[in-house]
């Protein structure tokens, strides 16, 4: 009564409580994967058991009931045959014992009463009630028979070695039961379950029945041999597929290991790149889910590793483009600055002191330009596509070339040029004119400054005949035979702000450093692309020496 009162004062609030007002907290479960594997292994193992356990039962339960059914058969067609006899009449005593045969005792048992042994199916005293086949030899302990004549209704059941008649309450549970010579199970008060079975023979109704104590007994036996069999089974494959589920989990808690050692490293501060672990190599092999995901681990190491790299190259490069982009800006204002400051004082000459102003401001302005272009070409802005012939491009770079560099030897390797439509019909490319002088001019003076006089320097334009499925090309080249490029310097030519003299001083002879990477640039935005072949002496054959700059572009298709 008092654990009620809580309940019953707990219910009135509920109802006003809102829905969804307090969320049902989620149910706890394990983090190992293996110890849900094993969970699940042995809800499986146990499922099928059960089942099993639940076939069997009921397959031994249909097996029995068929062999009671085909005992009650029996018993109902004797008592069909045999039905004068069966309503209670006075029984004579048995005579004396005499000394004759067993045949003769067994005969006058038959048909006279029971008989005076002990066996297990007969009763040793029986009583006078009941049908009178319960008190024949043929009877035995769980046995039951009921006939109705009329009126009339004779009934028992064989108990304990004696006859015990049905109250009337039993024998209408009985006799509601269909009449159609199948089994049927009933619980009697008292007595406990029966197999019963009812025929009609003429006027009579004759009932037949026998205890599923026996059968009720043996199933219980089975199902108990059987769970405890199921039970060790359960718990001996729980513990031999903990044991299996952990030594396969084994190369996946290296995986996590690995992962949890590079989730540790401070990627944002670390100065450096270091070569991130790996999962062993003999784990990370697809085939298996273990597998698959090592290898996968490694390729996003990889990744990351390389992507990390490219970070750290990028930033280098930038903080060293910052400080070479602060010096060049840096130099002619400080040169215009001092010839101010000179003009102010008027320490110098007046004219000697414009002149060096404008000079030192328009090279700040070109260096501006190129990095503005620089910039442009990053953002991905793109440039004009009109139709160029790059061969007046070519001659116009040779010529400005003589004027500047009068000490090079300058010279031009054109193609045929058709005299009727006086152009080169396949040296046309799509681009922007301006940009495309940029290169040749900038490939041109990168060749007067970086080589010593006498250097004999040509510029070539060369067609590459394209097939059907693919265009043509066409060759921008400038080619020296100077000292050549130094081997340290050759992976990072295209870079920025790289120069011959790695100083900064004036010693480069007004080289910023961005000429080739403006080139390259360019090169990639029309659609291709820039290659360097240089030699220095002593790489080859005696003599030979120079380097080649490359510019390889889409030929437009006429």
């Amino acid at each position: 009564m008092t654990s009620s009162s809580p309940q019953a004062s707990n219910t009135e609030p509920q109802a006003t409580t809102p829905k969804h007002s307090t969320p049902r907290p989620k149910r706890k479960r394990s983090r190992l994967l293996t110890v849900r594997l094993s969970r699940f292994l042995a809800a499986a193992v146990a499922l099928a058991l059960v089942t099993m356990l639940a076939a069997s039962a009921l397959a031994m339960h249909s097996w029995m009931s068929s062999k009671l059914d085909s005992s009650l058969e029996s018993m109902l067609s004797r008592l069909e045959k045999n039905a004068e006899l069966s309503l209670q009449q006075p029984v004579p005593p048995p005579p004396p014992p005499t000394a004759g045969s067993q045949n003769d005792q067994d005969d006058h048992d038959d048909d006279h009463g029971p008989s005076q042994s002990n066996s297990p199916g007969s009763s040793a005293s029986p009583s006078e009630h009941g049908p009178r086949g319960l008190r024949g030899p043929g009877s035995a302990e769980g046995q039951l028979q009921l006939i109705k004549d009329d009126d009339e209704i004779v009934s028992g059941v064989v108990k304990q070695f004696d006859v015990v008649e049905l109250d009337s309450a039993a024998q209408q549970q009985i006799l509601s039961l269909r009449c159609d010579r199948h089994g049927h199970n009933v619980s009697l008060p008292n007595l406990g379950s029966f197999r019963v079975m009812c025929g009609q023979s003429e006027s009579r109704t004759l009932v037949v029945g026998l205890s599923l104590a026996a059968n009720n007994s043996t199933l219980f036996a089975l199902i108990a041999v059987e769970g405890v069999i199921a039970l060790v089974v359960i718990l001996g494959a729980t513990f031999i597929g903990r044991k299996w589920i952990r030594r396969e989990m084994l190369p996946l808690g290296e995986v996590a290991a690995t992962a949890r050692n590079i989730g540790s490293q401070d990627l944002i501060a670390a100065p450096t790149v270091d070569t991130f672990d790996r999962v062993d190599s003999s784990i990370a092999q697809p085939g298996d889910e273990v597998g698959d995901v090592g290898f996968a681990l490694n390729t996003m190491i990889d990744n990351v590793e390389t992507a990390l790299q490219a970070r750290a190259e990028s930033e280098q490069r930038l903080r060293q483009f910052v400080a070479d982009a602060s010096h060049e800006l840096r130099t002619p204002l400080a040169s215009i600055q001092g010839y101010t400051q000179l003009l102010q004082r008027g320490a110098t000459d007046q004219e000697l002191a414009l002149s060096r102003i404008a000079s030192e401001s328009a090279r700040m302005s070109g260096l501006v330009e190129d990095l503005l272009l620089l910039a442009r070409l990053d953002a991905g802005r793109e440039l004009a596509s009109d139709p160029v012939d790059v061969i007046p491009l070519a001659i116009d770079a040779v010529s400005d070339a003589h004027a500047a560099g009068p000490d090079h030897q300058w010279s031009l390797d054109l193609p045929e040029i058709d005299d009727e439509a006086d152009a080169c019909t396949s040296c046309t490319v799509l681009g922007d004119e301006s940009a495309l002088r940029q290169v040749f001019a900038n490939l041109v003076n990168n060749a007067r400054i970086h080589t010593p006089a006498g250097t004999h320097v040509k510029v070539g334009v060369q067609t590459i005949a394209g097939t059907a499925s693919a265009p043509g090309f066409v060759r921008l080249s400038v080619a020296d035979d100077g000292p050549g490029i130094a081997p340290e310097l050759r992976a990072t030519v295209f870079d920025r702000f790289v120069r011959g003299d790695t100083s900064r001083s004036r010693q480069g002879k007004g080289s910023s450093g961005l000429g080739l990477s403006i080139v390259s640039s360019i090169a990639e935005a029309l659609g291709g692309r820039v290659d360097v072949d240089t030699l220095c002496e002593g790489e080859g054959k005696p003599g030979e020496h120079g380097t080649t700059f490359s510019v390889i572009l889409p030929a437009m298709e006429l």
